[in-house]
């Protein structure tokens, strides 16, 4: 079906797909449907070709050997075999036709509707496609096409017809509907028109003038048994769990459990503190939040395996020396941040705490200042950042009635390690620091916004040095640790500089002791958001930054 643009080609494929009414007259159709659009892209929902494939037997009832069977030959027919285990977006134009082909054709179609297929190929794939189109129609498919590309259709088609104001005009095999007309032709018609009216292909012209035309490739009817999904591809599924570690999982995570519901029921930590110091009970329940941790641990041990790799797991040996802006963000971070807390505070005080709190702003945007410097800054860059900030935002009130049940953590975490260290730090401070406004400005704002910074770049680090897997056990488990060990190790001591008389190490260990149980909270939280959330943000972070190019 061929045509201007504007004629009704597309509106009559939807008319006979059924995704338009017509608004007079009726469409009646014998057998299953197939559509090709236009854009094959609107067909991939997975990760991985293979996904896309066997997403297509979702909600049917056909039986596992006949969906194999389905599978190799779409597979060899669209010639996707090299092709199954990678990202449908990281295809060629053609690659992606051939995708979107097979994933239509497993649904095994009487009628084949395609929406301009040959659009932005080149002329060797589009032998390949009409070499499968010709084993479609001699399996007895028909194929209906719209197409602006007349010389595909006068070489391959069966039948053409011209749709001009709605209407078909002219109808007839190709080479009388183009030998005949001497607008709507081909180049090779209008050529040799002189020498040979009814040469209306390139072939048509070689034989005129005594060439040897070349053979057309055959299609594929060899069906192959499908390649096993390799283990780097989004398709590949860990071994499942012996059941001894099943077993240990359970033991830590119901000791942990026990653990943790006995704190939340200590609401008298006064027991815990005597004569400004620990107390004998307090030692106790020291040795056993100790306890807790190591339960905790031993569960994510238990319960952890290898995650399916990510596209950028392991950072490359030649990638892993720091580049002179991080290590400018390190000493920004580590000296001047903690050196602007010491000195704020000193001069002005616990009331002066906003123009701290905008001093340490201004540090942890330092290194996006270098980023940018010496180009133009790229505003998907800016909103990518700023959209993660507003994440950690929403996510802090929408949990509000939980306190330290957070996700925040977890998403600075995830930004340091998909988006390199600065960002880390600077989602993790503006998130602390834009959240205080639903939840109270107060002196400990600027520590707030470091504690968290802090671990959002050490996690950007880590993970650039090599030394920090992007796994989910590997991950839970840096979370557990910063939650307790940094954030708790920082926001502690200085709960107990802002609010008590004297600081010495036992005012401090007491300090720590109370505030463990919310200290074990967060962890809990960042962990659970850490399991839930890094795999598939992470996933979509490295698609944005492959895509765009981004924070490099």
């Amino acid at each position: 079906l061929l045509g201007g643009n504007g004629a009704g080609k597309s509106t009559t494929l939807g008319l006979l797909s059924g995704a338009l009414t017509p608004q007079r007259g009726a469409v009646s159709c014998t057998g299953r449907l197939g559509v090709l659009p236009q854009d094959p892209r609107c067909l991939f929902v997975k990760n991985t070709v293979r996904q896309d494939l066997y997403e297509s037997f979702d909600g049917t009832a056909v039986a596992p050997e006949e969906r194999q069977r389905r599978m190799e030959q779409a597979v060899a027919l669209c010639r996707l075999t090299e092709l199954l285990d990678h990202h449908p977006y990281d295809l060629s134009g053609g690659e992606q036709q051939r995708a979107a082909l097979a994933k239509v054709l497993l649904h095994r179609p009487d009628i084949l509707l395609l929406d301009e297929p040959t659009k932005g190929l080149d002329a060797a794939f589009k032998q390949s496609f009409a070499a499968i189109l010709s084993a479609l129609t001699a399996s007895g498919v028909s194929v209906l096409m719209v197409s602006h590309d007349v010389a595909f259709c006068a070489q391959y088609a069966h039948r053409c017809a011209l749709f001009f104001d709605g209407s078909i005009v002219t109808s007839g095999a190709p080479r009388a509907f183009f030998s005949g007309n001497s607008f709507y032709t081909t180049s090779a018609n209008r050529m040799a028109r002189t020498l040979c009216p009814e040469a209306v292909t390139p072939e048509d012209v070689m034989t005129v003038i005594g060439g040897t035309v070349p053979p057309q490739p055959e299609p594929e009817t060899a069906y192959q048994p499908l390649p096993p999904a390799a283990e780097e591809s989004a398709a590949w599924k860990p071994k499942k769990l012996p059941w001894w570690r099943k077993a240990a999982a359970v033991l830590c995570g119901g000791g942990a459990l026990a653990i943790f519901w006995h704190a939340a029921r200590n609401t008298d930590l006064t027991r815990l503190v005597g004569g400004g110091a620990l107390s004998q009970e307090g030692w106790r329940t020291l040795a056993l939040y100790g306890l807790f941790i190591a339960l905790l641990f031993g569960c994510i041990a238990a319960v952890g395996r290898r995650s399916r790799p990510l596209t950028m797991l392991p950072t490359p040996m030649q990638r892993r020396r720091l580049s002179k802006r991080t290590r400018a963000a390190a000493l920004l971070i580590l000296l001047c941040i903690p050196a602007t807390l010491y000195l704020g505070f000193r001069w002005l005080g616990n009331t002066g705490y906003y123009p701290v709190a905008f001093a340490v702003l201004l540090e942890c945007m330092a290194p996006f200042f270098l980023v940018f410097e010496g180009r133009r800054p790229q505003a998907r860059e800016l909103v990518l950042v700023a959209t993660l900030c507003a994440l950690g935002v929403a996510g802090r009130a929408a949990f509000f009635m939980l306190p330290q049940f957070k996700p925040v953590l977890a998403l600075t975490i995830i930004s340091g390690v998909a988006l390199g260290g600065e960002t880390g730090f600077l989602v993790g401070a503006v998130t602390m620091l834009a959240s205080n406004v639903l939840f109270s400005q107060g002196p400990w704002t600027p520590f707030q916004m470091f504690a968290m910074g802090i671990i959002g770049f050490l996690a950007g680090v880590l993970f650039r040095r090599g030394w920090l897997r992007r796994s989910r056990a590997a991950l839970c488990v840096f979370g557990a640790i910063a939650a307790v060990v940094i954030y708790g190790g920082i926001m502690n001591p200085v709960s107990a500089l802002l609010y008590a008389r004297t600081l010495e190490w036992k005012v401090i260990a007491a300090y720590y002791v109370t505030g463990f149980p919310v200290d074990c909270v967060h962890a809990a939280a960042t962990v659970f958001f850490l399991w839930v959330l890094a795999e598939p943000m992470l996933e979509k972070l490295d698609r944005i930054k492959v895509k765009y190019g981004l924070v490099e």
